[in-house]
């Protein structure tokens, strides 16, 4: 059956997707003793260490499995952030303060700011670029001179914390709306936002893509930050089992991480206190790990563009969002394999098309509009 669907919007997709495939999920720490809740980073020597934000304290994860109180005294300890010379850098979310810490703890600075939230070393020098936790939000840069500038400002940030580097870019997540931005020195370009309801914990680089934490939803997401396709990886409903990543449940995952081998990711659980470990995944370009398949034609398109679906996707529902991240078209429940989107009302420019299946995943893909 196919049915025209009247939008106010417009635009057409490019696809490209990615998957990980034959991956296993395992629990290496489950202990109430050790709060691995929110931001993971790795240190050159191959030590990964947590930020507990429901505790004080920051631990430390040795290569062979030793886990230590690496810092304390905190208040709600959240995004973490090495210099070049090996000094960690904490933001203390409610405690208003981001602290610099020698490699074995010791207190060297204090840096007042009100909600400092996530942070990572700029690119190119010991520059740290923070966000601070507040509706909407900043992004700032703290200099290594102990000088703090304002980056950007005011919507579309919505409660910012995750920033990661990708592909030679910087992203920032908020936590809020789950909406992904690149960032660049004069504005923010919005690339994609997670489906479903709740928040986004932190983004991390996987093999030149971005993943993504849905904190509330249980789940993992894969972005591609160049198509702006969203494919949910792993997870489901609350929970705690273990196994092939397609079948592994999660609790509030929160922070995410690779190492630096690049074929090891990390989770923490905000609720189970737990870190989780995925391995044996490789990146690949053939398939698409749970993601529903959609075609859309004309792309670019002036008026009028049509969606196709399998039917055992059926029922779906189709979100359109503008280059700002607005949602600018929404439907639920859609029953048509064959979909005809009116777009006359449309702007020309770029959207993105997500759709969202409860049999066959969630993608999301470009769409253009261009003039008559």
């Amino acid at each position: 059956m196919k049915r025209t669907l009247f939008a106010t919007l417009t635009s057409l997709l490019f696809f490209s997707n990615f998957s990980f495939t034959q991956a296993t999920v395992s629990t290496i720490v489950d202990s109430s003793a050790y709060g691995f809740t929110d931001d993971l980073i790795f240190d050159d020597s191959g030590n990964l260490y947590c930020a507990d934000y429901s505790g004080d304290a920051i631990f430390k994860r040795t290569p062979g499995g030793s886990i230590s109180e690496f810092a304390t005294g905190f208040n709600t300890p959240n995004g973490l952030a090495f210099d070049s010379f090996g000094n960690l850098f904490v933001c203390d979310n409610v405690g208003n303060a981001i602290y610099k810490l020698s490699d074995t703890g010791v207190f060297l600075d204090t840096f007042p700011i009100s909600l400092p939230s996530g942070i990572i070393k700029d690119a190119v020098s010991d520059t740290m670029i923070f966000t601070t936790y507040s509706s909407p939000g900043t992004l700032m840069k703290l200099a290594p001179n102990g000088t703090i500038v304002n980056f950007h400002s005011g919507s579309p940030l919505n409660g910012p914390v995750g920033l990661a580097y990708c592909q030679g870019e910087l992203y920032m997540s908020n936590f809020s709306n789950r909406e992904i931005y690149r960032v660049e020195a004069d504005t923010l370009i919005f690339i994609a936002q997670l489906p479903g309801s709740g928040s986004l914990g932190f983004i991390a680089n996987v093999g030149g893509q971005l993943m993504a934490t849905a904190f509330n939803g249980n789940k993992i997401y894969a972005i591609n930050p160049i198509t702006q396709d969203v494919f949910l990886y792993s997870g489901g409903s609350s929970g705690h089992v273990d196994g092939a990543v397609e079948n592994a449940l999660y609790t509030r995952p929160n922070g995410i991480v690779a190492n630096p081998a690049g074929d090891t990711i990390y989770i923490s659980e905000y609720s189970g206190k737990r870190l989780r470990m995925i391995t044996g995944f490789t990146v690949s370009t053939d398939e698409v790990f749970k993601s529903v398949s959609f075609n859309l034609y004309p792309n670019p398109t002036t008026e009028v563009m049509n969606l196709t679906i399998e039917a055992s996707a059926l029922p779906y529902s189709v979100t359109i969002h503008d280059v700002q991240g607005k949602t600018v078209y929404i439907e639920k429940d859609i029953m048509d394999t064959d979909l005809e989107l009116n777009l006359s009302e449309f702007e020309t420019g770029t959207y993105t098309i997500m759709v969202e299946s409860v049999n066959s995943g969630t993608s999301a893909k470009k769409m253009i509009k261009i003039p008559d």
